[in-house]
């Protein structure tokens, strides 16, 4: 028994540095966290104050506009009698105020085509969120199973350990050869060498996690709340979800809408606008009041190349929401096979990792009686290991694929 204590010591020392005084975070509340603390998550929020301000600006009126003019006689050949330079009898001055007017329903097109900018703005911000979800989600999953790979090193190395302490009191009996204890302790540094690797594995995708989550508090896995999510049931229905949910097309969508908007605006302001002035003028000491209209004739510029950009854009909009309709169906189709297939897989891995436990608790304890030869032993903890590795693998699969179907349907933002 004593045996066992310094690698497992070895094993509280290294899981302890990470577990100590940790809180345990499951796939929901990691989710939540990157939702409250993701930075770019957080800069991505002010794009829709950013539209709400076009919104604003859409709503103004054009300024009116003051004007003052002098005009003044020079030659005094022309002047008056009795009156010298700077008389009012040889002076001009007007005073005008004038006024652009938007026809058309330009402002009223400003208004829908800004408002239509925030509508956007706002489902940018929830593709974004679904995004990074999904990159959260995953960067969660990998941390368990960087965690879980080490936890098999670390368990196949307290078994490689005692296995040496014990060839080593055997090599001394004469009862194995030197090449015996040889190849255990070459297994034995094996096992430290890949411990050191995923230790520092470990380290690296928890930092990473921290990031992305936006947070520097001590956590841990906590893997309990997956059986909580939301399981896809069939492909129809998972793909039905998503053709009305998957954020990327309600962007295309309303790229669409604004894009129509966009049209009709560009149309309206090939429409000249008028600007009318009203204005007061004293030409010699006579005082004259008047009203004057200008309006600009639309002779070379009737605004053709906003226009047509316009109606390409809402083209080039049109197209890619088809292109989106195929990627998603081709996304939610893949994503669902694989899920299906991983989870089949990993089901069939049970009754196999149950029976490798079982017999290599049976080779040891027959090893150490003197039942069986070094070789036997060391097969066993072999073939351990490796189903060790494929179980955690398929299971890693498994849950990974979940993941992705939540991703492409958009379930992701429903956790």
């Amino acid at each position: 028994m004593r045996i066992r204590i310094i690698p497992f010591g070895m094993l509280f020392l290294f899981f302890g540095s990470v577990a100590f005084a940790q809180t345990p975070v499951t796939l929901q509340q990691a989710l939540a966290l990157s939702r409250k603390n993701n930075a770019f998550y957080q800069a991505e929020k002010q794009s829709v104050d950013i539209a709400q301000a076009d919104v604003t600006t859409a709503q103004l009126k054009p300024n009116p506009s003051v004007s003052v003019g002098v005009q003044q006689l020079t030659s005094s050949k022309y002047f008056p009698e009795n009156t010298g330079f700077f008389s009012s009898a040889n002076r001009q001055v007007s005073y005008q105020v004038s006024k652009p007017f938007q026809v058309a329903g330009q402002r009223k097109y400003k208004i829908q085509q800004a408002q239509a900018g925030v509508t956007l703005a706002q489902t940018n911000l929830f593709d974004f969120e679904r995004n990074m979800l999904g990159e959260a989600a995953g960067q969660w999953l990998d941390v368990w199973y960087a965690a879980k790979k080490a936890e098999i090193i670390q368990k196949a190395g307290i078994n490689s350990d005692t296995l040496v302490k014990v060839s080593r009191i055997r090599l001394k009996d004469q009862a194995i050869t030197t090449t015996e204890f040889s190849r255990t302790q070459i297994m034995d540094s094996q096992y430290k060498l890949m411990l050191l690797s995923a230790r520092q594995d470990f380290k690296s995708q928890w930092e990473n996690l921290q990031y992305l989550l936006g947070t520097h508090d001590s956590l841990r896995i906590d893997d309990e709340g997956l059986s909580l999510l939301p399981l896809p049931k069939s492909v129809d229905s998972l793909l039905n979800y998503a053709m009305h949910n998957r954020t990327d097309l309600l962007v295309c969508q309303q790229t669409i809408e604004k894009s129509k908007v966009e049209i009709m605006l560009q149309q309206a302001l090939a429409k000249p606008q008028p600007e009318v002035a009203v204005g007061y003028s004293r030409q010699n000491q006579v005082p004259y009041w008047g009203v004057s209209v200008s309006v600009p004739l639309t002779v070379y510029d009737r605004n053709q190349g906003e226009i047509a950009k316009a109606k390409v854009t809402a083209q080039q909009a049109e197209s890619t929401a088809q292109a989106t309709i195929l990627k998603i169906k081709s996304e939610v189709k893949i994503a669902f096979n694989e899920y299906m297939t991983n989870k089949a897989t990993f089901e069939k891995y049970h009754d196999i990792y149950a029976q490798s436990e079982s017999v290599l608790k049976t080779v040891k304890f027959s090893y150490l009686r003197g039942g069986t030869t070094i070789v036997d032993y060391l097969e066993a903890e072999r073939n351990w290991f490796d189903l060790q590795n494929q179980y955690f693998d398929a299971m890693y699969n498994y849950r990974k694929s979940l993941i992705n179907v939540l991703v492409v349907s958009n379930l992701i933002t429903k956790i």
